[in-house]
């Protein structure tokens, strides 16, 4: 079950990009969403470093224009990331547990395991039986 107190910030100049993937957050189980376009935006609501949003989803685009103060969260997915090998000018105490970066738009199964790492699943305790197995248990046995 997915952490629902988890906080996260998505930026991205396009509207139906930051809908896209609210959308497929949202579907996830994370609703504790707050999408922004400018990186202006970024930087304001992530200017209180004792109030850092657990995750970041920010197109290159944006990253690429930061100057000034970086924006503080736990985790960040940059995608649209077309030089991997670009590093974002973070100050080391700053740096966030994990940093992601796709050179495409995130898709549905990106999201579900970057989630994963960040918001790992609880795990099954005893066994899960399977559907077919359970109904044959219960079918009366041939010649007894």
């Amino acid at each position: 079950m997915p952490n629902k107190a988890l906080t996260i910030l998505i930026a991205d100049e396009q509207h139906l990009q930051r809908l896209y993937i609210e959308k497929m957050l949202n579907q996830l189980g994370y609703h504790r969403i707050v999408p922004v376009q400018t990186f202006e935006e970024v930087q304001l609501l992530t200017a209180i470093p004792a109030q850092p949003f657990d995750v970041l989803i920010i197109n290159a685009g944006l990253a690429v224009q930061a100057c000034g103060p970086q924006p503080q969260a736990h985790h960040v997915l940059v995608y649209d990331h077309q030089d991997l090998s670009l590093d974002l000018d973070t100050p080391a105490d700053a740096t966030p547990a994990v940093l992601v970066r796709l050179p495409g738009v995130p898709d549905n199964v990106n999201l579900e395991h970057f989630m994963d790492i960040i918001d790992p699943p609880a795990a099954t305790t005893g066994l899960r039986v399977l559907p077919w197995l359970r109904e044959l248990s219960r079918a009366p046995v041939a010649g007894a």
